[in-house]
């Protein structure tokens, strides 16, 4: 990798490390949190994640065109064919809220109703991280997509595995049934974080004058993220609340 890219990871690591800090999925896991909280959290994840993944394909090919039409042609390409892998992902999340609405109203109250859940308004997480997609896209610099979709999917490479496997061990290896979103990118976000890795190495080694928009899109999106999860944490006590 070249220095730029080093550069980006540098500027990055206070971003990665306040999200790590927020301690969302930490508090979520923990040995003393009430496992019902844990169930919530995920139901409210997928739930809510509906509006976080649904619009992915059309942010990631929009940023390619506005890329080719800055004469970014070779970025802007490679953007629109990876949108087509991104598309109708949220179709998981809600296929994993309905099945894990159907586990919890087989072992617990209150009853819960799937339909209800994923029709609830967007929440103040999912608006923000919305809404940074669109700046991006429709500012200066477009290209920070990449920026955004390397820090998110990395999120799955990094923390993903050890949560699904937390999740397993407080819940049972059943609930992995309904956790195939979460599952599928584990594995599949691997391939995606080098090819992001790779084209942003390529764009900074073009265009070193990128690295500050760049570093800005990532924080952003790193910070975003961690409203939306800590969104479904709330969500969820509030519905451990009423269940008391």
């Amino acid at each position: 990798m070249s220095e730029a890219f080093r550069e980006y990871e540098t500027r990055l690591e206070p971003a990665r490390r306040r999200f790590a800090a927020r301690g969302t999925l930490e508090t979520v896991l923990a040995p003393g949190t009430d496992a019902a909280l844990l169930e919530l959290f995920l139901i409210h994840f997928c739930s809510l994640g509906v509006g976080m993944t649904e619009p992915v394909e059309g942010w990631i090919r929009r940023a390619g065109e506005r890329c080719e039409g800055m004469g970014l042609t070779d970025l802007g390409r490679s953007l629109r064919q990876h949108a087509a892998h991104e598309g109708g992902h949220h179709m998981m999340m809600i296929e994993d809220t309905r099945k894990l609405v159907a586990r919890w109203n087989a072992r617990r109250r209150p009853l819960l109703d799937a339909e209800a859940l994923l029709g609830q308004p967007l929440s103040p997480g999912v608006v923000g991280y919305r809404k940074l997609h669109e700046d991006v896209i429709g500012g200066p610099a477009p290209f920070g997509q990449l920026a955004i979709e390397f820090e998110i999917e990395n999120l799955s490479v990094v923390h993903g595995a050890p949560f699904l496997q937390r999740c397993a061990g407080r819940l049972g290896a059943d609930v992995l049934g309904g956790l195939s979103f979460l599952e599928e990118h584990v594995a599949l976000d691997v391939g995606h974080t080098k090819f992001n890795a790779r084209e942003m190495d390529r764009l900074l080694q073009a265009h070193p004058d990128f690295l500050d928009p760049l570093a800005a899109a990532g924080t952003a999106a790193l910070e975003a993220y961690a409203e939306f999860l800590a969104d479904c944490l709330a969500v969820a006590r509030d519905g451990r609340e009423q269940r008391a």
